[in-house]
């Protein structure tokens, strides 16, 4: 069973009813009045998330017009196409009601009724809700809420629906609004100068729009106390509570607008394409936010298991350690053993290492034409994969020109040998001695 809440601004105060549905049944839990200035710190005290709101506009433009036949995707647009042409406004929402095709001078035209309302005013209300948490499903003009309990009569009526200082007729045929006209009124009930407006509305409704409606019918507790003196042209009633709304008869009567709206038709919601991006993502990270609660008690509940089985771990360890003592004896002599091998490590893999065989280069260097030069010292270092060779001799020449050329002869003969790269070379020249090093890979 679905729980909802439905509210309904009707001048100075807000209704409230809290229902539960299930099917097309409707029970009332709760119905309760608010001061509209009150209704931000009911919101913030509320649990409930999601509201459906019925508004009385301030603004609003209601008319019945003859457009092109179109599919449903594009006579939206040619709706508000129709409806700039003869409002003021110029951001604004609106519903639309298809009446019918007909043919007008040999065209084909589809005849419909339209609602549209300033969206300053629409955002005013939406944002009541939003700024304290809240998600609006729905808002639904005043005259579409009590729509539906109309949908099943053929004939056309004017319905009444009443408040401290205004009343609103509208003329009803099958669930469809062909017309609505508010005006001021004196009192709660139905008073001699209210049934003259509904007489001049019954008159209007027959000469203009060429329908003649069968009753009038008024909504809520409006003929409860009233005292009527003048003939009305059309014969008066008061609705019935229908059988799938369970309360009493003044429950039914004092909140008829917020208990009527959980029944209203989707069209009717005049929430534009702006709201309702707004609701659905509203939504959507509702649902997600619930959706991540449940995956955070699951990872707990895993946590918590793996916590057991890691502590059941540490239980069975610590009985294999205490009926296995002389492995930490074992263990700790191991440990000293291996951090003295480590310190020969270095060693053994220098050892171990494939490294060029330079008994070669010794024999290559023997063979080599010294001329005036004489190799005083040979050096070597091993790197990762070559040998570094460091040479210092000395050069048995007089002249300057000489020990340079006896010293390039050397570089020539040490280039020529297979393997050797020349890494660096210095001479100096008043000692008569060089240093060379090579680097040698087979």
């Amino acid at each position: 069973m679905e729980k909802t809440v439905a509210v309904s601004f009707e001048e100075d105060i807000v209704k409230v009813v809290h229902a539960s549905l299930k099917g097309n049944s409707i029970s009332i839990d709760k119905a309760e009045i608010i001061a509209d200035d009150q209704l931000d710190n009911y919101l913030r005290r509320e649990k409930s998330k999601k509201f459906i709101v019925t508004y009385n506009f301030n603004e609003s433009y209601h008319n019945v017009v003859t457009v092109p036949v179109a599919g449903t995707r594009h006579l939206e647009k040619i709706v508000e196409s129709e409806i700039k042409k003869t409002v003021e406004i110029k951001d604004f929402s609106f519903i639309y009601t298809p009446m019918g095709e007909r043919v007008i001078g040999n065209k084909r035209v589809t005849e419909l009724a339209y609602f549209a309302v300033n969206n300053e005013e629409l955002r005013n209300v939406v944002k009541r809700f939003y700024d304290n948490g809240k998600m609006v499903k729905a808002v639904y003009p005043k005259v579409f809420s009590v729509a539906p309990l109309f949908e099943f009569r053929d004939e056309a009526v004017i319905g009444v629906l009443g408040a401290k200082t205004e009343k609103t007729a509208f003329l009803i045929k099958k669930g469809i609004i062909y017309f609505i006209r508010k005006f001021s009124s004196l009192t709660t009930d139905i008073s001699d100068i209210d049934i003259q407006d509904i007489n001049m509305t019954a008159n209007y409704c027959l000469q203009n729009i060429r329908i003649n409606p069968s009753l009038v019918i008024f909504l809520g507790n409006l003929l409860e106390s009233s005292d009527i003196n003048i003939p009305t042209t059309v014969p008066l009633a008061v609705l019935h509570k229908p059988e799938y709304i369970r309360c009493d008869r003044k429950t039914f009567n004092d909140f008829i607008l917020p208990i009527t709206s959980f029944y209203a038709s989707k069209s009717s919601n005049i929430l534009n394409k702006e709201f309702k991006d707004i609701y659905m993502l509203k939504n959507y990270l509702l649902n997600a936010s619930r959706v991540f609660v449940i995956l955070a008690f699951l990872c707990l509940g895993i946590a918590f298991y793996n916590v057991k089985n890691i502590a059941d771990m540490k239980g069975t360890l610590k009985l294999i350690k205490a009926n296995n003592a002389d492995i930490e004896n074992i263990f700790s002599e191991y440990t000293a053993k291996e951090t003295q091998l480590r310190q020969y490590m270095p060693t053994i893999n220098f050892l171990n290492k494939d490294a060029p065989d330079v008994q070669k280069l010794l024999i290559a260097l023997t063979e080599i034409d010294m001329k005036d030069s004489k190799i005083d010292s040979i050096e070597a270092a091993a790197k990762d994969d070559s040998i570094s060779v460091t040479i210092n001799g000395t050069i048995h020449a007089d002249t300057y020109t000489s020990i340079q050329a006896g010293f390039q002869d050397m570089m020539d003969s040490l280039s020529k040998i297979k393997d050797v790269r020349i890494s660096d070379k210095t001479m100096d020249i008043d000692r008569k001695t060089f240093l060379i090093k090579l680097d040698y890979k087979n």
